[in-house]
């Protein structure tokens, strides 16, 4: 499985309006489109960051619905004064666990490490065998993403909290297993991105809430 994630910046009295304008313009475009297997938005409310997620059954899928991201891309722009459009990413689905059924309202740990193409399944099977099990053990957890960009050397890993404190006190625990992790898919500390965002709406398909693991 494959995802695109397009990164948006929007005023931050201007958020709700952008998670309306995902549910109701983006969410009906994407159901439409061949191959799709749902669509998730995470937001800052503080800094009026956003990352919508959208889930395809394969590359080929992904790359046939290109047109019908730039429409949705622009369609947003347009919709809510101010926004803008960061950066958009395309990657390939390794690990997919989940121990509670997805849904809004949510807490996310986003974590991005830059590192070497040819390390990259290293970095994933680091996370599968020592960082997933840490995270299955901590309170308020939920679920587990992690996707890579074989060309860029790029990976993602998200985690799921029941709530914002339950992420919060799972830090300590998972900073040095999340370096350890980053080290193997060859990214250094300077490397390493953490951000914290909400999950402001989730609609996924089946295949995509069944826990999966590759490499």
């Amino acid at each position: 499985m494959f995802l695109r994630a397009t990164r948006v910046q929007t005023p931050p009295d201007k958020v709700d309006q952008a998670i309306e304008n995902f549910k109701t313009n983006t969410v009906k475009a994407l159901r439409a489109a061949p191959g799709n297997q749902g669509a998730v938005l995470l937001v800052d409310r503080q800094s009026g960051a956003g990352l919508g997620i959208t889930y395809w059954e394969s590359a080929k899928a992904l790359a046939a619905a290109e047109q019908t991201g730039i429409q949705a891309r622009t369609q947003s722009t347009k919709s809510v004064p101010g926004s803008q459009i960061v950066n958009v990413e395309r990657a390939e689905l390794m690990i997919m666990d989940r121990a509670e059924a997805p849904k809004a309202g949510t807490f996310v740990r986003l974590v991005t490490a830059n590192g070497d193409p040819d390390k990259l399944d290293a970095g994933v099977v680091q996370i599968r065998n020592h960082v997933l099990p840490l995270l299955k053990a901590q309170k308020g957890y939920r679920a587990t993403i992690v996707s890579i960009d074989r060309q860029t050397g790029r990976l993602a890993a998200s985690t799921v909290w029941e709530t914002k404190a339950d992420l919060d006190a799972s830090e300590g625990k998972l900073a040095g297993p999340r370096a350890e992790a980053a080290k193997a898919a060859g990214a250094g500390p300077q490397d390493v991105q953490v951000e914290i965002f909400e999950t402001a709406f989730v609609e996924l398909a089946a295949a995509v809430t069944q826990t999966t693991t590759r490499a």
